[in-house]
């Protein structure tokens, strides 16, 4: 799985992602920001019945895009779906 710190590495838009994920979603905290964007490739992973249908790497690489645009799409707003930060909360 891509970590945070390999977007962050990768420079560029990815790392903007990283930063925005770590930074408006999560208050600066680097290690619930990891823990919570592994979860949510782990959800998807776990939970999209289409993945069954590729490869490993197929269905690594999906979840994981998944992942991406979700939580690109809440940090931009400033939440994340798997927690609560301040008063904002977000349910999926």
């Amino acid at each position: 799985m891509t970590s945070l710190t390999d977007f962050y590495d990768a420079g560029g838009e990815r790392k903007h992602f990283a930063e925005e994920f770590v930074q408006r979603a999560h208050s600066g905290n680097w290690e619930i920001a990891k823990d919570h964007w592994t979860r949510t490739v782990e959800h998807y992973g776990n939970s999209v019945q289409e993945l069954e249908k590729l490869s490993k790497k197929e269905a690594r690489e999906e979840a994981e895009r998944l992942a991406l645009v979700l939580c690109k799409t809440l940090a931009q707003a400033g939440k994340c779906w798997a927690c609560k930060v301040g008063s904002r909360t977000v349910a999926v």
